[in-house]
Parts: C-alpha cells; sequence; structure tokens
C-alpha cells in the first residue's frame, strides 16, 4: 500500500508544492510576502518551488513511518514550517536544501533533548544542555521559585538554574524555530499547564491535561492552540506548572532551522 504523503497534500493545497524537474522548479519562484506574529510583521523570502518540494518531501519521508497523530499535526502546519524557512531565509539567502545542504543553506531537525538547556543544571558557558527529555520531580521543587510550582521548560542556556523569571533565549539571525505540540509517554503526568513568553510579552496560559487526552489511542499529544514561531533574532522562552511530584517525560513537538554548516556536530545539533 503506498504511504500516505500528508505534508506534501498540505503544501500542495497551499499552492506551496509542484511536480516538474529540478531545472524547472529551481526557476519558478514563490513570491515575497509579509506575515505578521504577535503583533510584528516578518518577511518570507522568494524562494524556489525546488526547494519547496525538497521542504515537503524530505518531511514526509521522516514523518511517514511515525507515529499518525505525530505525522498529521507536522502536516497541518506544513506551511508554518515553511513559512518560518523563508524568514530564516531572509538572511541566509542560499535557500532549502534539507540533507543535501551545504554552508549558509538551510536544513532543519525535529527537536532533539540536546538542543535545550538543561533547566536543573547550573549554567556555565553555552550550557550544559539536556541529556533526556525525562526529568524526576520532587516534592522540594513544588516551591522552585516565588510562583509556587513555575519552572522553566525553555530558557536560555546562560540562564541561572530554576529561577522565575528566567532568561529568554534569543534565536541567531540564521536560525529559528516552531513549537507544535507537546508528547507525554508518562504514565502519571506531573505537568498541567504552560505559558509562553515571547520579547519579554507573556501569552496566555495553555492547559496541558494529559490525563484527559486520547486515551482511547495511549497517545498523549497535546497540540498549542496556535504554533508558535521563534523567527530570527527573537527571543522567547516557556514556563511549565508542576502540580505534583513524579517523572516527567515531556517533550516538544517541532522543528528548528538552521544553516547547514551549523549542523555538522553531532554533539550540538
Amino acid at each position: 500500500m503506498a504511504q500516505e504523503r500528508k505534508v506534501r497534500q498540505v503544501m500542495m493545497d497551499a499552492g506551496l508544492y509542484k511536480e516538474g524537474t529540478k531545472e524547472q522548479l529551481r526557476s519558478d519562484f514563490i513570491a515575497e510576502e509579509d506575515v505578521t506574529i504577535a503583533g510584528k510583521s516578518y518577511t518570507l523570502s522568494k524562494i524556489s518551488f525546488l526547494d519547496a518540494k525538497i521542504f515537503t518531501d524530505e518531511m514526509d519521508t521522516i514523518l511517514v513511518q511515525q507515529n499518525p497523530l505525530i505525522h498529521d499535526i507536522y502536516a497541518k502546519n506544513a506551511v508554518s514550517m515553511f513559512d518560518l524557512v523563508r524568514m530564516v531565509n531572509v538572511n541566509t539567502k542560499q535557500g532549502f536544501k534539507g540533507a543535501l545542504a551545504s554552508g549558509n543553506e538551510l536544513d532543519f531537525t525535529l527537536f532533539m533533548a540536546r538542543q535545550f538547556q538543561d533547566p536543573d543544571a547550573v549554567k556555565v558557558a553555552a550550557g550544559p544542555p539536556r541529556a533526556t527529555w525525562i526529568r524526576t520531580v520532587t516534592l522540594a521543587m513544588a516551591p522552585v521559585a516565588t510562583q509556587g510550582g513555575v519552572s522553566s521548560f525553555f530558557e536560555d542556556r546562560l540562564a541561572a538554574a530554576r529561577t522565575v523569571p528566567t532568561t529568554e533565549h534569543t534565536m541567531i539571525e540564521e536560525e529559528g524555530m516552531i513549537w507544535l505540540a507537546f508528547y507525554n509517554p508518562a504514565a502519571i503526568p506531573v505537568i498541567d499547564a504552560f505559558q509562553i513568553q515571547m520579547n519579554t510579552e507573556p501569552f496566555d496560559i495553555q492547559s496541558l491535561d494529559f490525563e484527559q487526552v486520547h486515551i482511547e489511542t495511549g497517545d498523549v499529544i497535546i497540540e498549542l492552540k496556535e504554533p508558535w514561531t521563534l523567527p530570527p533574532e527573537q527571543s522567547g522562552k516557556i514556563n511549565v506548572w508542576y502540580f505534583q511530584a513524579g517523572t516527567d517525560e515531556t517533550r516538544p513537538l517541532g522543528i528548528w532551522v538552521k544553516m547547514a554548516k551549523n549542523l555538522r556536530t553531532l554533539a550540538t545539533p
């Protein structure tokens, strides 16, 4: 049975995917345009349909064997993810070449734990990163700060350990990220809410009630109400609320877009 290419269908419906030879698609362009995120305007670069096809086909390739719910989440947000690629390309100007990219050409990774800070370690220099998404939450961590059970989930690598407010992480001008959902395979959840902050402005809190989500399928995934894009040179962080002790296994679903030359070290993807 043919494998369903869900990302391709969404991109095609949006007019961002065409079939054709490399030569044809390389000289056929998607026009520059602007989008608004959190009240601020960002430019989406002109980019070839060949780059859009590479992005689409690679995204489907890495997702088609995954949990169908996860594939669905990435697919429905394909346009927003490609918008991020185009935002970054405004600065890098070399387009998206994916797995075969080099130099300033763009590629992406699905989120990995070691791309993010260890929320419990004292920060020194540029780290340390997480070794795993799994985090032990103790009763002693309940008052981790002045706001009860608030703790950082995503913050700057140089921020002090377990403090509120923590420092926002700032994207460099040649990268960006987009957050789509949270997945939590833990038997007993310990988080029940999160809050995004971007460029010092807090967003509304959102529920993470994993105890009542997808119980019939066993897949505990909660989508953000809207994808959160953190464009180049913008800053942001995410705090979560721990309501009880236990083992937290929450991990985000999303992508980090970077230049190929910054994706050449396994230890620091």
